[in-house]
């Protein structure tokens, strides 16, 4: 589960990092197909409406999904949007049923967390009704700090390997997430364009970047257990939330996907 402080502190940093160009493209797809209604995945207090809504034309009908009750219930609506219905329910079961109703499926900073098996049923659900896609902020794996410190990589490969790591009955995709969704998705003749997205945060972010590292030592020191490296990545928080007090950039890798159907005509 997220919190509702933490959703609300990424999401001016999420919609200033998005991947512009692919707007344009979005925008076109959506006034030539005449979509209408939009299925939000994971959608958490609805921060993916609110950049989308105001930038898409025409009538809007969205659904919001997600598991939990109370970040749905915060979820507010935008002027462009003309329905809004929240949906309590699962990615598994209840996402995948309700892309039958959907023109655009969306999803933000979700799909790392997803398997691969979910990932493969979401591309063939898409191509079952040929609507078109758009993934953004996809963690692909990059964590990057200036001034740097001798243990930065060691903590950024145990944050990428906590996230792929065995939680019973699946592994999450990870940074392998969005190569891999274009590459199916381009399999079922849809037409994609994949493009950066990342975070760039500075002293201006200092909150931003303090929960962050408190996020990756929770997950590193989970991965590692009581081992030698316990204290260096201990020690490493230390210093990092230090030094996000002082002048610092810290770049932290997205990728956003755009996937158009095979039906759709770009020559309109």
């Amino acid at each position: 589960r997220f919190a509702p402080d933490w959703l609300a502190l990424r999401e001016p940093v999420d919609h200033r990092s998005r991947a512009q160009t692919l707007l344009p493209l979005l925008q076109t797809a959506w006034s030539a197909n005449g979509w209408t209604r939009i299925l939000d995945l994971g959608s958490g207090t609805g921060s993916n409406l609110r950049y989308l809504g105001p930038r898409l034309i025409g009538i809007q009908e969205w659904t919001l999904l997600d598991h939990d009750a109370d970040l749905l219930a915060q979820a507010k609506g935008v002027e462009q949007v003309r329905c809004l219905k929240r949906l309590h329910g699962n990615l598994e079961d209840d996402g995948l049923e309700a892309i039958r109703e959907a023109d655009l499926v969306t999803c933000a900073a979700v799909l790392d967390l997803v398997p691969e098996t979910w990932l493969r049923q979401l591309v063939q659900s898409c191509r079952a009704v040929l609507c078109g896609v758009f993934i953004a902020l996809t963690y692909d794996g990059v964590i990057r700090w200036s001034p740097d410190d001798p243990d930065d990589e060691l903590v950024r490969e145990a944050v990428n390997a906590h996230q792929r790591r065995d939680q019973g009955a699946v592994c999450a995709l990870g940074p392998a997430a969005s190569m891999l969704a274009e590459t199916l998705f381009k399999s079922e003749g849809y037409r994609t364009r994949l493009l950066p997205s990342p975070w760039r945060l500075d002293v201006r972010d200092g909150e931003l970047a303090r929960a962050l590292v408190d996020g990756w030592e929770h997950a590193a020191l989970e991965l590692v257990g009581q081992s030698d490296l316990f204290g260096r990545i201990s020690a490493w928080a230390d210093r990092r939330r230090r030094a996000t007090l002082r002048d610092f950039t810290l770049t932290v890798g997205h990728q956003d996907l755009l996937a158009l159907p095979p039906n759709f005509d770009s020559t309109h």
